[in-house]
């Protein structure tokens, strides 16, 4: 494994990444497209340091495959809307992913997933370092306040997060996908506040011609 530096390092979560994650996935929803698979992945303890390169390299195996297959389907690419944190509270980083997979895609999303993670990282995944499973949408506020649970314990009663130590993580900690972040909800004139009333229900809609 190549020997990369990563500066700076954080040992919690900052308060703006995890307002992102939160409105990243209220837009999400308001664009028909929720959040609805929640990945973890174990890597090796060893590379804990490498976390973040690791995942960016699974990231990237997904969105090309991604785009690949909403073109196929949808006659052109779209862009992945996903948010994530990573975790090292004992000396094992772990990545939490919330991602929106287009239910003609979820099967196929699930069986590849473990080898993106082996093509990431050189070796094969262990039987327990790879989980997904479905997002309960009506409580995904919740799923959002537990991957954030890094918090910088100040700022917990803000954001009404019950704070734990998540560890250093080298790189960035928290981020939200292009399609559903600050830039993108700014651009679409998105408030949370204000546009909850108009988000889609059912949640595990096919809304995907908001992204293109």
């Amino acid at each position: 494994m190549p020997k990369i530096q990563f500066s700076p390092y954080t040992d919690a979560l900052n308060v703006l990444p995890a307002e992102n994650i939160f409105h990243a996935m209220d837009f999400a929803r308001y664009l028909g497209c929720p959040l609805n698979t929640y990945v973890v992945i174990n890597f090796p303890a060893q590379d804990a340091e490498l976390a973040g390169w690791l995942f960016v390299r699974v990231r990237d195996k997904y969105r090309d495959w991604y785009n690949w297959r909403t073109r196929k389907l949808y006659g052109v690419p779209l862009l992945p809307l996903y948010v994530y944190t990573l975790e090292n509270p004992s000396g094992q980083a772990h990545a939490n992913w919330v991602v929106y997979v287009p239910p003609e895609m979820r099967t196929e999303f699930h069986r590849k997933l473990p080898h993106w993670v082996r093509k990431a990282q050189g070796k094969a995944p262990g039987q327990y370092d790879v989980h997904s499973q479905d997002v309960d949408q009506p409580t995904y506020k919740s799923l959002g306040k537990y991957i954030s649970k890094g918090l910088r314990e100040r700022h917990a009663r803000y954001l009404h997060v019950i704070p734990s130590s998540q560890g250093r993580i080298h790189g960035r900690r928290a981020c939200s996908s292009a399609a559903i972040n600050k830039a993108a909800r700014a651009a679409a004139g998105f408030v949370p506040k204000r546009d909850r009333l108009s988000w889609p229900n059912p949640a595990n809609s096919n809304s995907t011609g908001a992204v293109a």
